[in-house]
């Protein structure tokens, strides 16, 4: 049970890497050309922290968007949400 809980936790960490290293200096420059009234950073910063949200709840739910997505039942826990 504890070698489940260190696996998800290394997905999320890579999952959650990735777009630094690639999309990072990316958002970078565009927030340094954005002139919105909350600021430079703050839309980025929301937009980044609603994606990541949704992310998780993605991976937490995972087993059973697969399973709606047509997932063999064998492989299937009978596990629902929370």
């Amino acid at each position: 049970m504890v070698a489940a809980g260190v696996q998800f936790g290394w997905a999320l960490q890579l999952s959650l890497l990735t777009p630094y290293i690639q999309v990072l200096p990316c958002v970078r420059i565009w927030s340094d050309k954005c002139s919105s009234k909350y600021g430079r950073r703050r839309p980025f910063i929301l937009a980044g922290s609603l994606m990541i949200s949704v992310a998780v709840t993605i991976i937490g739910f995972s087993a059973d968007i697969g399973y709606l997505l047509g997932d063999a039942d064998e492989h299937h826990r009978n596990f629902k949400g929370t």
